[in-house]
């Protein structure tokens, strides 16, 4: 019996499968562990989440003297970002020196802090019962409350994931976003196919019909795009959001992560799609007229 089981095209294609996933899982730890992304990419949520500071900083520098460049400048923008009072004159130039950075470098990150824009400083409220003497943290980031984390470096989440969530539910303020549609009358509803989309002609059924195949076991591509297809049309009305200046692939992910979370399709535009380096070169290669016009 068990021969015969093996014999079957099946489960020869699901043995290839599983030995092609080792294969790629062995060589994403290798490349994970010679790169020591595990390390950089704990120090990195650390710094965004306000569980790490200057202290932590400096001793990733130390330990790290001859890691990859990209990945210290890319940490220092970060840390400029979470606290900028301790990433300032003499300060900013003895860590560039630590990391090894060349003093050029310092453009790209003034140029990212000048990108962020003036912070809002909220009022404190009045009336507080007690205040301790407690250290705040200097966090970019939030954990977000009923989210679970899959990974133990899950925790970032790109900010248009909380903006497409408020749009959702009405709450992004028009002054902040004077591009945004007016909402109409159906706008609100959400989990509901508009009527249109459930009309469906007898042609387009047929098409499906003879796009069904004995083997499709809905793992294929074909079979993926087509449940998602068939799943969008029961979906609410489209969210639309246009990035200016290059999006990322982690903001991709969000979209089709809220697509399945909102029941409505969020499709994301953008003037290009920026892998780290992209955007780094980018942001290094902004005008004063740019930044300041």
């Amino acid at each position: 019996m068990q021969k015969l089981v093996q014999a079957l095209p099946e489960y020869q294609q699901q043995m290839e499968k599983l030995s092609l996933h080792v294969e790629l899982a062995g060589k994403i730890n290798a490349k994970i562990g010679e790169d020591g992304l595990r390390d950089l990419g704990q120090i990195e949520q650390d710094l965004v989440f306000g569980d790490a500071g200057n202290k932590e900083l400096i001793e990733y520098l130390q330990e790290n003297e001859d890691g990859n460049d990209e990945n210290k400048l890319r940490l220092l923008m970060i840390y400029a970002l979470a606290d900028p009072e301790n990433f300032d004159g003499e300060k900013a130039t003895r860590l560039m020196e630590l990391a090894n950075l060349p003093p050029e470098d310092i453009k790209i990150i003034e140029n990212m802090r000048l990108l962020e824009g003036p912070k809002v400083v909220k009022e404190e409220k009045k009336g507080g019962f007690l205040k301790f003497d407690r250290k705040a943290k200097k966090a970019l980031r939030k954990d977000r409350q009923g989210e679970e984390e899959t990974w133990a470096l899950s925790r970032f989440y790109p900010v248009i994931e909380e903006l497409i969530e408020k749009l959702e539910k009405h709450d992004l303020p028009k002054d902040e976003y004077p591009c945004m549609n007016e909402s109409s009358s159906v706008l609100g509803v959400v989990g509901h196919a508009p009527k249109r989309a459930a009309q469906q002609s007898r042609r387009s059924r047929r098409t499906q019909a003879r796009g069904k195949h004995a083997s499709d076991d809905g793992y294929s591509s074909d079979s993926v795009l087509k449940n998602a297809a068939t799943d969008l049309k029961h979906m609410g009305q489209r969210i639309f959001v246009f990035i200016i200046g290059g999006a990322t692939r982690s903001e991709l992910r969000v979209c089709h992560k809220l697509t399945t979370k909102l029941r409505r399709e969020v499709v994301l535009g953008s003037t290009s799609i920026d892998d780290p380096p992209q955007y780094i070169t980018k942001v290094k290669m902004l005008s004063m007229a740019e930044l300041y016009g």
